[in-house]
C-alpha cells in the first residue's frame, strides 16, 4: 500500500491515484457497485461514500478475505453474476494482470445495467510486478478501444500523472534498489521526498501527457445497446 508521507518511495503516485479515483467515483459511482480485484480494500472508503452497496471480488479465496467482505471469489474473464445486475463496476490496476483483457471488459459490459458506469485504471509506464502474471501496459487509446469493442460509450480517458511525476516515480524506484546497502534506507528517504515534491511542482508547471504513469477511463453502457465495434 502506498505510503502517506513524502518520505515513502511511492507516496506521490498513490496520492494522485487516490485523488483521481475519488473524483471519478464522486462523479459517476452509484447504486450497486462491483469492485473487481478489490485487493486490500485501499479505496473502500471512497467507494462506500458513493455507492449504496459494494461487492468486492478477488481471484484467490485465500487473499484479502476481510477487505473483500461482502465478497465473491472468481475470475474477471467469467464474472459469476447474472447479466445487467450492477450500476457501477470499478477495477483499479487489475487489467494488466489479465491474460485476455478484451474478454474482461466484455464481461464487465455484460454485468452492467443499461446506463451503468465503468471506472477503470491501468498502467502505461510501470515496472514489472506480481510476476509472472503481468502481461500488458495500456495507452488511453487502447483502453478506449477495448471499451468500444465491448459496446460501451467512453465518457473520458485521461492520464493520472504527466511526464515529470512518471520520471520522478521511476527514479525513486531505482534509488530504492540501494536500500539493501547498510544504512541507506534512512539516507534515501529525504531524497525520495525531494524528488517527488519537485516532480509534483514540475508537473503542475508543465504537464506533458504522453508518458503517463496510469490512465483512468470512465465509460457507460448505453441504455439502448448499439452494435459492438468489431476488433481490427
Amino acid at each position: 500500500m502506498g505510503g502517506k508521507s513524502p518520505l515513502c518511495v511511492n507516496w506521490l503516485v498513490h496520492r494522485i491515484n487516490r485523488q483521481e479515483i475519488e473524483a471519478a467515483a464522486r462523479g459517476h459511482a452509484r447504486g450497486m457497485l462491483l469492485d473487481i480485484g478489490c485487493g486490500q480494500g485501499r479505496y473502500n472508503d471512497l467507494l462506500d461514500r458513493c455507492a449504496d452497496s459494494r461487492t468486492g471480488m478477488e481471484l484467490d479465496r485465500g487473499r484479502y478475505v476481510s477487505a473483500c467482505r461482502p465478497g465473491v471469489w472468481g475470475s474477471g474473464l467469467s464474472l459469476p453474476f447474472r447479466d445487467a445486475c450492477f450500476d457501477t463496476v470499478v477495477s483499479f490496476q487489475v487489467l494488466e494482470h489479465v491474460p485476455e483483457p478484451a474478454q474482461m471488459v466484455q464481461e464487465i459490459a455484460r454485468v452492467l445495467k443499461p446506463g451503468g458506469c465503468l471506472i477503470l485504471t491501468a498502467p502505461h509506464i510501470w515496472g514489472i510486478h506480481e510476476e509472472p502474471e503481468d502481461y500488458f501496459r495500456f495507452t488511453g487509446f487502447g483502453l478506449s478501444h477495448l471499451s468500444r469493442v465491448a459496446g460501451l460509450k467512453v465518457v473520458s480517458v485521461r492520464s493520472m500523472a504527466g511526464y515529470w511525476v512518471t520520471a520522478g516515480a521511476r527514479f525513486c524506484y531505482y534509488l530504492q534498489l540501494f536500500e539493501r546497502l547498510p544504512g541507506m534506507a534512512l539516507l534515501l528517504r529525504p531524497l525520495y521526498a525531494l524528488v517527488q515534491l519537485a516532480a509534483l511542482v514540475l508537473d503542475r508547471l508543465h504537464r506533458v501527457e504522453g508518458d503517463a504513469w496510469n490512465f483512468i477511463l470512465v465509460a457507460t453502457k448505453p441504455r439502448t445497446q448499439a452494435k459492438q465495434e468489431q476488433p481490427r
